[in-house]
């Protein structure tokens, strides 16, 4: 089964010329998918690294995500204080536990 994956503009090109894959440009209605997948592959990549570069890559993402959908990152910053006012944010690390859940 062939390995793919949503990659960034430049090493798209660069594989491109090394000839080491076949690049392909995503089709309109593929690109916000493929964002999504991507956002969720860099948070892996996140949780397991914790490094800053991990954390750049997953900002990226977002942001192109956020472009694909016409968002604006001011909306998504209103967004977040209208969450953080309303429920709060992590900085208090609370974990809840539902001793007879067996998922969340």
């Amino acid at each position: 089964m062939p390995c793919w994956k949503l990659v960034r503009d430049r090493i798209g090109e660069q594989l491109a010329k090394q000839g080491d894959a076949y690049i392909v440009q995503a089709k309109p209605d593929e690109r916000e998918p493929l964002l999504r997948a991507k956002i969720v592959e860099e948070a892996m990549e996140l949780a397991e690294s914790s490094s800053l570069e991990e954390a750049a890559d997953l900002l990226e993402a977002l942001h192109a995500w956020l472009h694909e959908k016409g968002y604006t990152w001011s909306q998504l910053e209103e967004e977040r204080q209208r969450k953080l006012k309303k429920k709060g944010g992590f900085t208090k690390a609370y974990i809840a536990i539902w001793p007879n859940r067996h998922t969340c």
